[in-house]
């Protein structure tokens, strides 16, 4: 059970940005629930709190994190996580935007990113390759 200062954890609020992408086309799709799954875990979360993030979504606010690099690094955490069903819906696009100006990441250089990652929607891409172009 999810105590008080849960909804106040930096590693928790994390978790539920990224489920809070997951959720942005209205629909969890098994890959996109598996990568969670996977990336939390590596977090430190378990499957039983994550069960109970998904469940108290709505009362986890958003914390951005300290440092710039951390902060690109979310947002390309968030683009892995719309790319995992190899369908960019255009929700999860306004979402990626409204993240970035949330991490204070320029309008300009989110909506090259975006560009880029529409093109390459079915390929890998690197954290190097969003770092650069978020720089």
């Amino acid at each position: 059970m999810l105590q008080f200062s849960d909804y106040f954890d930096e590693v928790k609020c994390y978790a539920a940005t990224l489920i809070k992408m997951a959720n942005a086309d209205n629909k969890l799709t098994a890959a996109e629930n598996m990568w969670l799954g996977f990336v939390t875990v590596s977090m430190g979360i378990k499957p039983s709190e994550l069960d109970e993030i998904k469940v108290n979504l709505d009362k986890f606010n958003f914390q951005s994190p300290s440092t710039e690099k951390e902060r690109f690094f979310l947002f390309f955490r968030v683009i892995q996580l719309m790319k995992v069903d190899l369908n960019i819906d255009e929700k999860e696009l306004e979402m990626c935007r409204n993240l970035g100006s949330r991490l204070n990441i320029n309008k300009e250089k989110v909506d090259s990113v975006l560009s880029f990652v529409k093109e390459k929607e079915k390929q890998l891409i690197q954290f190097e390759e969003v770092e650069e172009l978020l720089r």
